[in-house]
């Protein structure tokens, strides 16, 4: 379990060590504001250092070097009402930063250098530990996963550029389980771990006003190590104070398409579509070492999940009104790869639109960005043909809201 925390603390001290904002299925909202104003559709227009993020072939597009920091705030609140009684889900807020740089070489190369620093996918759930969901279901889980990402852009010819980029991740883990036998009941786990995966971009400037981009991110499983704590467990249940823990979470391969045009000489527009292959999510299995046996009784060991692939679709829009500033809209429908049958207070999900607004201001090397972003919620209900009896006959109702500021710098 300590072995990287000495890393995710330094990173905690420069603002870059977070918990994670719920999203669809393991993923987190955009990273910058002139992203998150569009709805997260920025892979066409995208044109500074967080191309990185989005279309590593758009660093082409940044005509100096540039560096820029962002910072997501994000509100996301759950009631849940049922068979068990009514409770509500605690600690609402969180932040989520990012970090960009873009280097173009020499003009005769045609290439930019590119690193970023952003967390892609996470979530955490805490609950009410008076609450009726108390002893269903852990009080609090987190899963944060940060990307440290090189990437190098080629711009090979007037109308096509190029890009790709290595993802190395890191990733950390917590859960607490509050168990009815005493005050002092529970397990606790943490773990982290490392892995990699790649991300490639192709941008096509079909006429002067006209784009076409295609992005990929590959799949990668991160498996995370850590240590399960137990305490005040009954003498008559298997279990030891201290055990290794081990568990593996399988991200999905994510495909985008996405199409831009310019309608006019300050106003652009672009619509994308989203593949994720969250299917590779088949089972969530816990190796627990010599507190297996408690694991198992509690449930714990291995759960079926068989989540479900998904789309996303939306449309962004900016407007550049005034020379130094840029009005950004935008829309995203999202949906929800968990499955009624698998569904679990822990993985809050449920189909969602966000409607969005933002502002950019440049002027020199200087530019700042601020964005406001809505969520729009379905309910979710739960049924009987939940795999755990005690998450039957449940209705859970959501609240989301996110901010984002960003500032970039050029030189």
């Amino acid at each position: 379990m300590k072995r990287y925390s000495v890393i995710y603390f330094a990173l905690a001290l420069i603002g870059l060590g977070v918990l994670s904002v719920r999203a669809d299925g393991f993923r987190n909202p955009p990273d910058t504001a002139a992203a998150l104003g569009k709805s997260g559709k920025h892979i066409v227009w995208v044109d500074d250092a967080s191309a990185i993020f989005y279309n590593p072939a758009n660093l082409t597009e940044v005509a100096s070097r540039q560096v820029q920091i962002s910072s997501l705030l994000g509100y996301s609140h759950a009631d849940y009402s049922g068979q068990l009684g009514q409770t509500e889900t605690e600690s609402p807020w969180c932040v989520l930063p990012g970090f960009a740089i873009a280097w173009p070489l020499p003009k005769n190369s045609d290439l930019t250098l590119g690193f970023g620093v952003h967390v892609p996918f996470g979530r955490q759930t805490r609950w009410d530990a008076d609450g009726d969901l108390r002893y269903a279901a852990p009080v609090f889980s987190s899963m944060s996963v940060m990307d440290f990402s090189p990437a190098l852009a080629w711009r090979v010819s007037d109308s096509v550029s190029i890009g790709a980029g290595l993802d190395l991740y890191y990733g950390r883990l917590q859960l607490r389980q509050l168990l009815p036998f005493s005050p002092g009941s529970r397990i606790a786990a943490e773990a982290d771990g490392l892995a990699a995966g790649a991300n490639a971009g192709i941008t096509w400037r079909i006429t002067p006003s006209q784009r076409l981009a295609l992005t990929c991110r590959s799949p990668f499983d991160l498996k995370f190590r850590g240590e399960m704590k137990t305490d005040e467990i009954p003498v008559f249940l298997p279990s030891v104070p201290t055990s290794d823990i081990e568990t593996t979470f399988k991200y999905p391969t994510i495909v985008a398409l996405g199409y831009g045009v310019r309608l006019t000489d300050t106003l652009r527009v672009e619509a994308n579509a989203e593949w994720l292959q969250f299917s590779r999510f088949k089972t969530m299995a816990i190796d627990a070492g010599a507190n297996n046996p408690l694991a198992g009784i509690l449930g714990l060991s291995s759960t079926p999940q068989n989540w479900n692939d998904t789309w996303t679709f939306g449309v962004g829009a900016d407007w550049r009104f005034v020379p130094d500033w840029t009005l950004r809209a935008g829309y995203l429908h999202l949906q929800s790869p968990i499955p009624n049958q698998t569904f679990a207070p822990m993985a809050l999900d449920v189909d969602q639109s966000i409607v969005s607004i933002g502002l950019g201001y440049q002027t020199g090397r200087h530019a700042i960005d601020i964005a406001y972003a809505l969520g729009l919620f379905n309910k979710r209900r739960i049924g009987d043909d939940n795999q755990n009896p005690l998450y039957r006959q449940g209705t859970y109702t959501f609240e989301g809201h996110l901010a984002a500021l960003t500032y970039t710098y050029a030189f």
